[in-house]
């Protein structure tokens, strides 16, 4: 029992990261066009962020930093990278 609760896990996250990745795809396009804008004003990422609204701050920390979001990170930067 304890083999097929562990697949069913590690599925269901597959399937989640699957369902999240348009989205997160998106996130990872926008992101890389902030970079470019970042490069052009010649500021430092900290300096960038710290220039941010504290409701960016946080959508880019919720983003970035929630395991529910890693495998669909992982993917669409490969995806960005691989279309890029």
């Amino acid at each position: 029992m304890g083999i097929y609760a562990t697949l069913g896990i590690i599925g269901a996250y597959l399937l989640l990261s699957l369902v999240l990745l348009p989205v997160q795809y998106k996130y990872v396009k926008h992101l890389k066009e902030e970079d470019k804008k970042r490069q052009e004003l010649g500021l430092s990422q900290g300096e960038y962020y710290d220039k941010m609204s504290f409701e960016n701050q946080e959508l880019h920390y919720n983003a970035q930093g929630n395991i529910l979001f890693i495998g669909a990170n992982l993917m669409a930067t490969l995806l960005y990278k691989w279309k890029h």
